[in-house]
């Protein structure tokens, strides 16, 4: 256990040593901080032209002004923007991270030499993950602390200890899921025997994830996938895309995460629903999210402690 702290918390350090690891923190920061100010431009403007109008209506002797629309609009409507930053940006980012954490001990010739000390593959991967996972989760922390100040900027808009609730789960499901990613990369590090590819091939499999098995699985087009909106509503199934849906829909991981943040960041429609009543709504796709996670991590385990590296060469 105290040789999984170590190398947890040497992963930790050697991934904020880059620079690539700032860049992707201020990605992520940046992201939070453009979905809030988007959606405090949004409702600004909103509300400056409401109030406009009822001067305007009041001048010409119009008495009955309607309430202000925006009074009826959820408080965490304005942060459905992240659901798309977080599949496209987040998920990408993540395999990189997970990428970095193995490719940089085998080019630098580490891993010939690590392993003829007392340490086991098996230690070593946990490590690796744990302090994959510390970092992944510590980054995302902070976006969901900048999302939850910043939105108190957003006029008319209060965030109630539900509201925070919801937002919370919603970046914790994130995590989860840019954590899927993260060990994917980890994994094609592991196996591939070029740098390029080991990069390559997780980057294919995110687009078969995000895109691919959706696309086949509801008959959507790509551009509606990325519509919080349009995922609430899904479209009849026939024909191909009702077989292609009983195989596809349950391993889709994009479409189930989609689904799941675009509920938790609208159901203030009906503010007194509870966190456990969306999630309860489901179990089974939060399951498969945890056994793909658990599957990654296996095979990352397995390819480790197959890997021979007295005969590791890393090519570009």
């Amino acid at each position: 256990m105290n040789t999984i702290r170590i190398v947890a918390g040497a992963e930790i350090l050697a991934l904020f040593r880059e620079r690539t690891m700032y860049s992707i923190t201020a990605v992520f920061l940046v992201m939070a901080g453009a979905s809030s100010f988007i959606g405090w431009s949004t409702f600004t403007t909103a509300d400056a032209i409401y109030k406009a109008s009822v001067i305007y209506l009041h001048n010409n002797g119009v008495s009955a002004v309607p309430d202000n629309p925006l009074r009826t609009v959820p408080a965490l409507a304005s942060f459905d923007n992240l659901i798309i930053y977080i599949a496209l940006i987040g998920a990408l980012l993540a395999i990189i991270i997970g990428h970095r954490s193995i490719m940089r001990e085998r080019r630098a010739g580490i891993m010939q030499i690590l392993f003829t000390r007392p340490i086991s593959k098996r230690v070593f991967i946990v490590g690796k993950v744990a302090g994959l996972a510390l970092v992944l989760f510590s980054i995302t922390s902070a976006t969901a602390l900048i999302s939850i100040a910043t939105s108190f900027l957003l006029p008319l808009q209060h965030l109630m200890p539900i509201d925070i609730g919801h937002l919370i789960v919603f970046f914790l499901l994130s995590f989860l899921y840019m954590l899927f990613f993260a060990l994917i990369g980890l994994l094609f590090a592991i196996v591939a025997k070029s740098e390029s590819l080991a990069l390559f091939a997780p980057i294919c499999i995110w687009v078969g994830v995000t895109f691919i098995l959706p696309e086949l699985a509801t008959g959507l087009t790509p551009t509606a996938l990325l519509n919080p909106v349009t995922l609430l509503q899904l479209p009849p199934a026939t024909g191909f895309f009702y077989v292609a849906e009983q195989i596809l829909f349950p391993v889709s991981l994009s479409w189930h995460y989609a689904t799941m943040s675009g509920e938790l960041l609208g159901s203030s429609f009906n503010p007194s629903i509870p966190v456990r009543e969306v999630l309860m709504t489901h179990v089974s796709e939060v399951l498969t999210l945890f056994i793909a996670i658990g599957a990654v991590g296996i095979g990352a385990i397995t390819a480790l402690r197959r890997f021979d590296p007295r005969s590791d060469a890393v090519n570009e």
